[in-house]
């Protein structure tokens, strides 16, 4: 864990970027919602299968922001976190952001919406992650350079991991990384309460897909 050298500033694009996300994900949370599974119409027990294993991911990806959240709260761009999950990955937020939205598409009991939300993370993330190594690169100058060799951009390397004996963490950042973290359990509920509202006939549905 190193400190920081020297403030530096954040692009246009990083600082609109979290907004912009969010437009994104409610438009296409009305898309989904208006959205019916195949499954569910023709094979039960698969579109059951696909909720199950979706809620799952879901929840890893949840659990695993908040294990992150816990290690840069009150740290981000003012230490080179190196320790817990950044141990095994350098960008370990969005292997489990990338975990979670898979399980969310997998909770529209679709085929459809998981592989689209993966081939979307794909052509998304690879350019923020490039971006913000520049930007540690620039704050951290050689601590980080030797971190890049050691630990992998994305896929986790178990074998790396290490852990403090001890860890303090921002509470009031924490806290608020949780309400955040936890957004994809949140949007499964919603998903499955909305096909409630669907099969009583309160919402209509504009796209069936497998």
């Amino acid at each position: 864990m190193t400190p920081l050298p020297k403030a530096a500033g954040k692009t246009w694009w990083e600082h609109q970027r979290t907004g912009l996300s969010k437009l994104v994900a409610a438009l296409a949370f009305i898309v989904v919602a208006l959205t019916q599974s195949h499954w569910e119409l023709h094979h039960e027990n698969v579109a059951t299968f696909l909720f199950s294993t979706g809620l799952g991911l879901a929840a890893i990806g949840a659990t695993g922001r908040i294990w992150c959240s816990f290690f840069i709260s009150g740290r981000k761009d003012g230490e080179l976190v190196t320790e817990g999950p950044y141990s095994i990955s350098r960008n370990p937020l969005y292997v489990f952001s990338c975990i979670g939205l898979m399980g969310v598409g997998l909770t529209t009991e679709t085929l459809t919406y998981p592989l689209l939300f993966l081939a979307i993370f794909g052509l998304y993330y690879p350019g923020i992650m490039a971006r913000e190594e520049r930007r540690l690169e620039e704050l951290f100058g050689e601590s980080f350079r030797q971190y890049r060799q050691r630990v992998p951009l994305f896929w986790p390397n178990s074998g790396l991991y290490s852990e403090p004996t001890s860890w303090s963490s921002n509470p009031r950042l924490f806290r608020r990384h949780i309400l955040s973290d936890i957004w994809f359990v949140w949007i499964a509920a919603i998903i499955e309460l909305i096909e409630g509202f669907r099969n009583v006939g309160w919402l209509p549905h504009l796209l069936t897909l497998w």
